[in-house]
């Protein structure tokens, strides 16, 4: 069987309105097809099983149903029985989808998922994504979608749920760790394909350059090299590079990315076989830049930005911020089935510049920087129609979070409501010009929550890109 080059996948999570796809790809360029040997092409011993059940049910089945559904479903079966929820086989829509995340923009919710064990996580939602304006976090737990259960599910099938067309919403029930479920409608929408962000920030008299990367996808390279050849034409100081919810993507695009900081004699990854037989990455910088490197990172951070963080943590000396990465230390290689369909197969792990396999473990910052307790916060009434005094539980300490977050202080204990959060519920109503009741009802919730949203997207709030900053310019 011949590999294609077009598809070698360093990591994968599938992409909810990314199609059906994942990211992580190595594309090397190419058309290749899957070629047979000719013990393998003949039906031989047991395999004849497969084209005598192929006429039992052609013959005997009392529905009707033609060749391609029973081809498809034998090799999904096939994929499936490995275990792993990475390999998988798709069909022509699916491969389809599969590589329009990877070159254009796409209509969807802007986020990416993966499975764990029978649960379908949310690994990232893309910046500027409905997914994220509704306030998905990386690490939720996808119960539902539009109130049927997802328990028993593949991941591909979740991503075929969730897709849909621009304007049409997808109500999803969210599970985060330590709260109640909920559920958020989500709008979908037209995700844009840019996926580098340029900025300068003056920090203690120098300049420093960030440059925010939402996903290694086949621009992203330009990208960043463009937006780095303009940092360094304002004579940086410093340079962040923010990976904080990149979910991943082309592990081509992340090697050209950190080549430049990275010296030829040291690798920027290596990737390893099931004999155990390695290959090695090496970096193209001929000397070291002449200012300091931050990387930042949290559990968004995955495949290839697990890669970027390794590669310049442990090739090239930089520090990184935030918090651990997600911990996806596999490859994977996609082979074209000729008829536009495609086979996606684990084949390898890959390792960081030291040989260290990240795999579950996630990269680990030499510099742990956690947000504050209320950027986990995203819906205030989860359960209820409304809170008031007596009330207590997990709502009531969210509520309790965002009143002290957007500057009135409840006091008290965070997860009973009691007399003084009562007063500075009332304190908002009636600066919001809102009915003053001192009950927190849906039409205050939506306000606190409103605000919140406001606090979190002013960079001044952001604990782990300041701290970030202030490294990049010692």
């Amino acid at each position: 069987m011949k590999k294609s080059t077009t598809a070698v996948i360093a990591v994968s999570t599938f992409g909810l309105g990314l199609g059906a796809g994942a990211v992580g790809m190595l594309a090397a360029g190419g058309t290749d097809s899957v070629s047979t040997s000719s013990s393998s092409s003949n039906a031989t011993g047991d395999w004849k099983k497969i084209d005598q059940v192929r006429q039992m049910i052609e013959q005997n089945y009392l529905e009707d149903v033609t060749d391609k559904e029973l081809l498809d479903g034998a090799l999904s079966g096939m994929a499936e029985v490995l275990d792993d929820p990475y390999s998988v086989y798709m069909d022509e829509s699916e491969t389809a989808s599969f590589n329009t995340n990877l070159s254009s923009s796409f209509e969807g919710i802007g986020a990416t998922l993966e499975q764990k064990g029978e649960s379908i996580v949310i690994v990232s939602p893309i910046k500027g994504s409905p997914a994220e304006k509704a306030g998905i976090k990386p690490g939720d737990v996808i119960l539902e979608i539009d109130g049927k259960s997802t328990k028993g599910q593949k991941t591909d099938q979740a991503v075929k749920k969730i897709r849909g067309e621009k304007g049409t919403n997808v109500v999803l029930t969210i599970q985060r760790s330590g709260q109640d479920a909920m559920d958020i409608t989500i709008k979908r929408d037209t995700i844009p394909i840019e996926t580098v962000y340029t900025s300068t920030e003056d920090v203690n008299g120098k300049k420093i350059g960030v440059l925010q990367v939402t996903q290694f996808s086949e621009p992203t390279a330009e990208e960043f090299e463009k937006g780095l050849a303009k940092l360094e034409s304002q004579n940086i100081d410093g340079l962040v590079i923010d990976v904080r919810g990149n979910p991943g993507g082309l592990l081509t695009a992340v090697s050209k990315m950190i080549a430049s900081f990275i010296p030829t004699d040291v690798p920027i990854y290596q990737v390893e076989n099931n004999k155990g037989e390695r290959q090695q990455e090496f970096g193209k910088a001929d000397e070291k830049k002449p200012y300091n490197i931050v990387v930042l990172e949290d559990g968004g951070s995955a495949s290839a930005s697990e890669i970027l963080a390794a590669g310049l943590k442990e090739g090239a000396g930089a520090e990184v911020v935030g918090t651990k990465s997600f911990g996806k230390g596999i490859v994977q290689s996609a082979y074209d089935l000729k008829d536009g369909s495609d086979l996606k197969l684990t084949t390898n792990k890959w390792l960081t510049p030291d040989g260290n396999w990240i795999h579950k473990k996630g990269v680990k910052p030499t510099i742990e920087v956690k947000q504050p307790a209320y950027f986990n916060v995203t819906k205030i009434l989860t359960d209820k129609k409304s809170l008031a005094v007596g009330d207590y539980g997990k709502s009531v300490e969210n509520a309790h979070l965002v009143l002290e977050a957007i500057g009135y202080e409840p006091k008290g204990q965070d997860g009973y409501f009691g007399d003084t959060m009562k007063k500075a519920v009332e304190a908002l109503q009636k600066d919001a010009k809102l009915d003053v009741t001192g009950k927190i009802d849906q039409q205050t919730a939506g306000e606190m929550e409103t605000r919140l949203l406001k606090k979190l997207e002013d960079d001044k709030n952001d604990v782990q890109r300041k701290k970030a900053l202030e490294v990049a310019a010692q």
